[in-house]
């Protein structure tokens, strides 16, 4: 079954500035669909992610994955873009010049480096709800210490919209290298009490020890968010081409597999792409199929 990866991400130095690939010499090349396929085992589909170009230049990173969608050996289905949610209601604006863009179904705004007064601003809390309102998916991106203040920035906003598509990235990034188990099993099935919230299985390699790590370490975090979040709203996305740092794709992939083995053959294909179709582009009027 080849899978609809909600997690992939496009970047490439040359064309737009990532200050943060400095720091990773390994990443710090040109990331596009021809290097995922030459990885081989692609997937039917994919969710283009962010990847944190300077902001300024963010309408332009929408701009340059639908072009590199025009000949992608797969078909890049969906675009999760960035936004200022921060500037509040002033973001609408932003938020509708994504909304004219092929491809664009979410946006995200990562918290993972932020200050946790950020998820209790009601500037960004506003630009979160317009998000909302605009029919964009929400894709959180946060650490295992921040999922108290999701809990309770997802308790504000399921009360202003309950309707509100909310995705959380890489199962909360749990420190699944220092087995702090007990922090995040208890957020996370805390998170899990809210029925639209939906889990992304993916990033835990680079969670774990990046050279040594082996599915013993992975499979019970994976299949514990499963038990608690049920099979129809969990995600498999690949983080690639971050997960090449920890093992890389095909590694990954055999290891969420394994986890989910036992499952019903149609909760294992809604994890590996039913769920990502559903999420992401039941509304966006993208047609699924290759052109």
């Amino acid at each position: 079954m080849k899978p609809l990866d909600s997690h992939l991400h496009l970047w490439d130095p040359r064309v737009l500035r990532y200050d943060w690939l400095n720091a990773v010499p390994a990443l710090n090349s040109p990331q596009l669909p021809a290097q995922r396929a030459h990885a081989g085992d692609i997937p039917e589909a994919a969710i283009v992610v962010q990847a944190d170009c300077a902001a300024e230049q963010a309408l332009d990173e929408v701009m340059w994955i639908n072009q590199l969608a025009e000949d992608s050996p797969f078909h890049l289905a969906g675009i999760v873009a960035w936004a200022p949610l921060e500037e509040g209601d002033a973001v609408v604006a932003h938020l509708r010049q994504l909304r004219a863009m092929p491809r664009v179904v979410g946006v995200r705004r990562s918290l993972q480096n932020e200050p946790d007064t950020l998820f209790y601003d009601a500037h960004y809390r506003a630009g979160l709800l317009a998000a909302a309102r605009e029919g964009f998916v929400l894709d959180l991106c946060v650490r295992a210490r921040q999922l108290p203040a999701v809990h309770h920035l997802l308790s504000w906003l399921y009360s202003q919209h309950p309707d509100a598509k909310v995705v959380l990235d890489h199962m909360g990034k749990p420190g699944i290298i220092h087995n702090a188990w007990h922090e995040w099993q208890c957020a996370i099935e805390t998170l899990a009490a809210f029925p639209a919230l939906r889990c992304k299985i993916s990033g835990l390699p680079t969670e774990a020890d990046w050279q040594h790590w082996s599915p013993a370490h992975i499979v019970p975090w994976i299949q514990h968010a499963v038990q608690v979040y049920g099979p129809r709203r969990c995600l498999f996305g690949s983080d690639w081409p971050v997960v090449n740092l920890a093992g890389g794709y095909a590694r990954w992939k055999q290891c969420v597999e394994m986890a989910i083995a036992d499952l019903y053959v149609a909760d294992r294909q809604a994890i590996m792409a039913g769920n990502a179709r559903e999420v992401y582009l039941s509304q966006s009027g993208e047609p699924f199929n290759h052109h």
